[in-house]
């Protein structure tokens, strides 16, 4: 083997290795469905772990939660956690992560340019505490009757607490909304 083709190599490695997927990633880019398209797409929030979700008739929204924008900032969402049951912080925590997808996905249908807001100004999100479920139960009555898009998860019951506890209600809105609602309650 000369010289000429040993030297050679590493750049054809080098070509292979980073030119050649660069042109393919841009080729693939132009003809693949627009940004918009993939955006039309419906968000369904309905789980097949909809032992994790309780409605309570909350799907409906009000026609305010849909004209809202950028101009309602500053958005937050607020994750109420149910305090009686005496969850531990790694249930917390998935609980938690339960109610903010929850909430997230029911936003994207019912107010979208609100959601797309929200992303906007730093996706702010505060957990409190809730005293009592029937509190939170309150709660989730009067954000529900404020058409606020709102997610309240019920526990599958295979761990530290009983099936069907309802642990945390995630609530999304502009910042405005919550006085009065979730105002009183400590952060966790």
């Amino acid at each position: 083997m000369s010289a000429t083709q040993q030297a050679s190599s590493p750049w054809l490695y080098f070509l292979l290795g980073n030119i050649l997927p660069t042109i393919a990633y841009f080729a693939y880019k132009h003809t693949s469905p627009g940004k918009a398209a993939r955006e039309e797409t419906e968000y369904d929030d309905s789980d097949d772990d909809s032992e994790y979700e309780h409605d309570d008739g909350a799907r409906g929204g009000s026609s305010a939660a849909g004209e809202w924008g950028i101009a309602d900032a500053p958005y937050k969402m607020v994750l109420v956690v149910n305090h009686e049951l005496g969850m531990g912080k790694g249930k917390i925590a998935a609980q938690c992560g339960h109610a903010s997808v929850g909430c997230y996905k029911r936003a994207a249908r019912l107010c979208p340019a609100g959601l797309r807001a929200w992303e906007l100004t730093g996706c702010a999100k505060i957990a409190v505490k809730c005293p009592t479920e029937e509190e939170m139960r309150g709660i989730c009555e009067a954000a529900a009757g404020r058409g606020l898009p709102l997610y309240l998860v019920e526990d599958a019951g295979r761990t530290q607490i009983a099936a069907g506890s309802r642990t945390v209600l995630g609530i999304l809105g502009p910042a405005r909304v919550f006085e009065g609602l979730t105002s009183h309650l400590k952060l966790l």
